[in-house]
């Protein structure tokens, strides 16, 4: 089954928003990298780490395969590992968008029952959907922290992505 121009399109918005602020913060003093508040994952370096390393859980489950900084030995796996720097995290985000998207224009098969570690059994549909999710829902959690200690969060809506790629025109 081809991908719906219009999930593509969901994937890219969430690669490119996971870049855009993790070139965000990357700009941020160390010490605000600890920055948390009440309510959200936790601090801003854990909550990036988190959302870029659980794409790679929904691709492992997509695909069976580790990412490619894994596979080939450049990286540590990422579970219970909260160290890894911006940089590492912003190769992992760019490689995570490309693998999605490559399991999205390959055969996917939507309806394909597929059991979590945790014994869950989930559609392939159900793990891409989160995976798009579960992005914006931290991303939110991050422009919480940020506004909580007065620093304005970039603009990472679907808006401020089609006006990137062109694909929205602001009006004259």
């Amino acid at each position: 089954m081809s991908p719906d121009d219009t999930l593509l399109r969901a994937v890219r918005h969430n690669t490119w928003a996971n870049l855009e602020l993790l070139e965000f913060c990357s700009r941020l003093p160390a010490e605000q990298l600890e920055w948390t508040t009440p309510g959200t994952f936790g601090t801003l370096h854990r909550t990036l780490h988190h959302t870029v390393g659980a794409e790679h859980g929904y691709l492992l489950a997509l695909t069976g395969e580790l990412p490619p900084i894994e596979a080939e030995g450049r990286g540590k796996p990422m579970t219970g590992n909260w160290t890894a720097p911006l940089d590492e995290l912003g190769e992992r985000a760019r490689s995570n968008g490309e693998r999605m998207e490559r399991v999205l224009g390959s055969e996917f098969d939507p309806a394909r029952r597929i059991t979590r570690p945790s014994g869950a059994v989930a559609e392939a549909r159900i793990i891409a959907a989160q995976y798009i999710h579960h992005g914006s829902d931290h991303r939110a959690h991050v422009g919480t922290i940020l506004g909580a200690h007065g620093v304005e969060a970039p603009s990472l809506d679907v808006w401020a992505y089609g006006r990137s790629v062109g694909e929205v025109i602001p009006p004259p």
